[in-house]
């Protein structure tokens, strides 16, 4: 299973697709379940590099769609 992410970055303004699966960067359980967002490694802007996932609640205030797949 697979998460991509919308994000526009409350830093510079890109907006960007960030996938992730559930090896690494973000746990993906089922749909519908919650999502645990991994703060561990960085998740960054491709433009301005800034750090998007310090907390998860930044991270879910920039997330603007969210896509599951297996």
């Amino acid at each position: 299973m697979a998460v991509s992410y919308q994000i526009k970055c409350e830093h510079c303004g890109t907006e960007f697709l960030h996938i992730a699966r559930g090896d690494y960067g973000t746990l993906c359980m089922c749909v519908g379940c919650e999502n645990h967002i991994e703060t561990d490694v960085a998740i960054r802007c491709p433009s301005c590099m800034h750090r998007l996932n310090s907390t998860e609640e930044e991270f879910e205030r920039q997330v603007k769609t969210t896509m599951f797949w297996d």
